[in-house]
């Protein structure tokens, strides 16, 4: 007998039960099973949470990784995503992850300079200048002794100095102004890291009293400030209108000399 597009031909005396409801459900929740154990599978080092299940297929996945570079990367990505966190101890495990990477694989550069520069960003951010400056001028030691940004933000010589600036270092200012004054501009491509390299400039090139070039970059971030979203260097998400628009009175303070 021939089946036209293979069509199933059933006897007249064969009866199809339907699915039960328990059944159907049942299979669909087998169906969503599989798709979070695959999710698990495909996204093991992608967790934006943490707990004792998720460091078990953490360290099983991280195990099965092929190589040390794969190992560094998937560290340096978790690390990352828990480091951005809105809880504290979740923000714990993301240091511990990206100080792992740093110590068991300091060859694998690619994924390890963007990782100390996350972790000078953090310390910056919570405002413990000590460790943010360690990072930030260990990605720029590398950088300048391999003479290649590859890897990083490409501005984490003016992190370094910005972090020097906000702890009020001012034995360290000709340091930062020197980190400011050697930075190649042409680096700079968004109106936002223009901004921000003008701003610090003129704040330390103030700190340092030099008052003509002060108000030249002041004069600078103003006209940026203009046609971009403000980035000023202590600028922060929790900043109000207010105090972005003090910021701003300072830069016009500086400019006038």
């Amino acid at each position: 007998m021939h089946l036209e597009s293979c069509d199933i031909v059933l006897h007249p005396s064969c009866n199809i039960i339907p699915p039960t409801t328990n059944e159907l459900s049942l299979l669909l929740l087998s169906r969503e099973i599989f798709k979070t154990m695959r999710a698990a599978k495909d996204g093991w080092y992608q967790n934006k949470t943490w707990n004792g299940r998720i460091d078990s297929l953490f360290e099983e996945g991280l195990k099965r990784s092929r190589n040390a570079g794969n190992k560094a990367e998937c560290l340096k990505v978790q690390g990352c995503l828990l480091l951005n966190s809105q809880q504290a101890n979740i923000r714990e495990v993301g240091i511990a992850l990206l100080t792992r990477l740093c110590s068991d694989f300091p060859s694998e550069y690619y994924s390890v300079l963007p990782a100390q520069e996350k972790l000078g960003d953090y310390y910056l951010a919570q405002k413990n200048y000590l460790q943010a400056e360690y990072y930030f001028k260990t990605v720029t030691d590398h950088c300048t002794k391999q003479n290649s940004r590859t890897g990083t933000s490409s501005m984490a010589d003016l992190k370094w100095a910005a972090t020097i600036l906000r702890s009020n270092q001012q034995d360290k200012m000709e340091t930062a102004y020197h980190l400011v004054m050697q930075y190649p501009p042409l680096l700079l491509k968004q109106h936002d890291s223009k901004l921000y390299y003008a701003e610090l400039a003129a704040h330390i090139c103030d700190r340092l009293d030099k008052k003509e070039a002060a108000a030249a970059f002041a004069t600078t971030a103003i006209a940026l400030s203009k046609i971009t979203k403000p980035a000023f260097i202590r600028h922060t998400a929790n900043n109000t209108k207010d105090e972005s628009a003090g910021l701003l009175r300072t830069l016009e303070a500086i400019s006038m000399g």
